[in-house]
């Protein structure tokens, strides 16, 4: 059963977050200025998520500093500064929303181009990793929207094969993908994945994403 009363704010942000995030890397699929509005809109959304957890930049001469507090923060603020740096370098490459405001060298730069649509990746790992670390927290408040009983060595099997397949399907698509030659700054011009299907490249990025909620989840358990 499910009520939909319970869903709050930042669950519905949340989710919106990742929904227009694999628009914005279905770029092969959709048209060029769709990909410039919707990567707006994913930012406003993203916007709109750190300030809803604003406190976390008020946190910081607060509380022991532990271990996993360290790997959370480095990995958050790396997130942060990829997404900047993904942001200016995709409004500087713009052929449409910022066209008349960048001069021609700026638009034309191999850099800019080369960050735009490699830094994407990196952005894809340190997100689910961030998710990961988060997840127990985010199923909790799922489990109160989502109301259901599955007998616990049935759950537990499910989740264990859920796994993976996750992680198959993470490692697959990071192949197809060529995610370590984007992360290498690698010039590819195009890769397996965008060859294929809608809903599968849809399907592999998402379960290159859970690959690394899955990695973050383990790191949650260091003491």
């Amino acid at each position: 059963m499910i009520n939909s009363k319970k869903i709050t704010g930042r669950m519905l942000v949340t989710v919106l977050m990742i929904f227009f995030f694999l628009l914005v890397m279905s770029f092969h699929h959709i048209p060029k200025l769709f990909h410039e509005v919707l990567g707006l809109v994913w930012l406003g959304v993203t916007m709109l998520h750190l300030w809803q957890n604003r406190k976390w930049f008020k946190s910081f001469a607060q509380g022991r500093w532990t271990t996993i507090r360290i790997i959370d923060t480095v990995i958050d603020g790396l997130l942060l500064l990829t997404l900047l740096m993904v942001i200016i370098a995709g409004s500087g490459i713009s052929n449409h929303l910022f066209k008349d405001l960048m001069p021609l060298d700026i638009r034309r730069s191999i850099t800019l181009h080369q960050l735009h649509v490699s830094l994407p990746y990196a952005m894809i790992i340190l997100m689910g990793l961030h998710w990961g670390l988060h997840f127990d927290g985010w199923l909790n408040q799922w489990k109160r929207v989502i109301s259901f009983t599955i007998p616990a060595k049935i759950s537990k099997v499910a989740g264990l094969a859920l796994a993976v397949i996750i992680i198959a399907g993470g490692i697959y698509g990071s192949i197809l993908h060529q995610v370590w030659n984007r992360l290498m700054m690698k010039h590819i011009f195009a890769t397996e994945a965008a060859g294929l299907p809608f809903g599968s490249y849809l399907i592999l990025l998402l379960s290159i994403i859970g690959l690394y909620v899955i990695v973050g989840m383990a790191i949650r358990r260091i003491k």
